[in-house]
C-alpha cells in the first residue's frame, strides 16, 4: 500500500504519493538511508513553508489577480520600518472598507521589505475585481498616495511558486525588523485529504481525473533521501470549458 495526499485548491489540485517509512514499496529497491543534518532539516522546513504559502495563494487567488508592488517617492519615504508598516495597515484598512461597502470580502497577502539602501516597499497579492460596484485598480490608485503602484497579473506556471518562495524568504530573514509577512484572516488554509491506496505501486506517468489535466513538467518521481523510498508529486488543473488545455 501507499499514501495519497490530495490538496484540493479549487481550480488546482496538488497530489503527493509516498510509501510509509516502516513498510516500504513491495518490489521497489530501497535506496540507502541517510541521517538528516540540521541543514537538511532547515531546508525541508523551508520547503514545507513555501508549499504551504503557495497552496494558500492557489486556494484564494487566480490567474489574472494582482501581484502589487507599492513603492515610495524619495521625498515621501518613511523614516522607519515601523512607519512604513503603519502606512501599509492604513492602506489595507481603506481597501477593506471599500470592499465591505460593495459587499465583497477583501483578501490579501503582504510582505514589506527594506531594500539595501534602506528604502521600504510592499509586495501584495490581491484580487482583481472590476465591475460597476468595485474596481480594485482604481481603489489602489486612490488609496496609495506615497509613490508608484506597479500591477503584475498573476499566472500559475511558476509565478505562484516564485511568490511563495519570496514571501517565505522574507518571512524567515534574520535581520531584525527587516521584513514582515502578513495576510488577511479570511483566507482559506488548505488541508489535505489523505487516502490509503492498496496497490503495489503507482504509475510513473499519472492519469488526470476527468475534467482535469496534468500541468506540464509538474510530475516529479523522486526518492526520499532519509527513508530511501520513492515518492511522486504532480499538479492537476481544471480544464477551462471556454479555453484550451495544451498542457494536457
Amino acid at each position: 500500500m501507499y499514501w495519497k495526499k490530495i490538496y484540493d485548491l479549487g481550480w488546482v489540485k496538488q497530489i503527493e504519493k509516498y510509501y510509509p517509512g516502516n513498510y516500504g514499496a513491495p518490489g521497489v529497491k530501497r535506496g540507502p538511508k541517510q541521517k538528516r543534518t540540521p541543514e537538511d532539516i532547515e531546508r525541508q522546513n523551508q520547503r514545507n513553508r513555501e508549499k504551504k504559502v503557495q497552496r494558500i495563494i492557489l486556494a484564494n487567488f487566480h490567474e489574472g489577480d494582482w501581484h502589487l508592488i507599492l513603492s515610495y517617492k524619495k521625498e515621501l519615504r518613511p523614516g522607519s520600518f515601523k512607519e512604513a508598516k503603519k502606512q501599509l495597515r492604513k492602506f489595507l484598512s481603506d481597501m477593506r472598507k471599500a470592499f465591505k461597502k460593495a459587499g465583497i470580502p477583501f483578501k490579501w497577502i503582504a510582505v514589506t521589505e527594506r531594500g539595501k539602501q534602506g528604502a521600504c516597499h510592499h509586495h501584495l497579492i490581491i484580487e482583481d475585481i472590476a465591475d460597476q460596484n468595485l474596481n480594485t485598480k482604481k481603489l489602489v490608485l486612490k488609496f496609495w498616495q506615497y509613490g508608484s503602484k506597479s500591477f503584475h497579473p498573476l499566472y500559475e506556471d511558476g509565478e505562484f511558486e516564485d511568490l511563495a518562495e519570496y514571501i517565505v524568504k522574507k518571512e524567515t530573514k534574520e535581520e531584525e525588523e527587516g521584513c514582515s509577512y502578513s495576510r488577511s484572516r479570511n483566507l482559506i488554509i488548505p488541508e489535505p485529504k489523505k487516502e490509503v491506496i492498496h496497490s503495489r505501486r503507482w504509475r510513473k506517468e499519472p492519469k488526470p481525473e476527468k475534467g482535469w489535466y496534468i500541468v506540464k513538467d509538474s510530475v516529479v518521481n523522486g526518492e526520499n533521501p532519509v527513508t530511501g523510498l520513492p515518492y511522486q508529486h504532480y499538479t492537476m488543473k481544471k480544464i477551462d470549458p471556454g479555453g484550451d488545455s495544451e498542457d494536457a
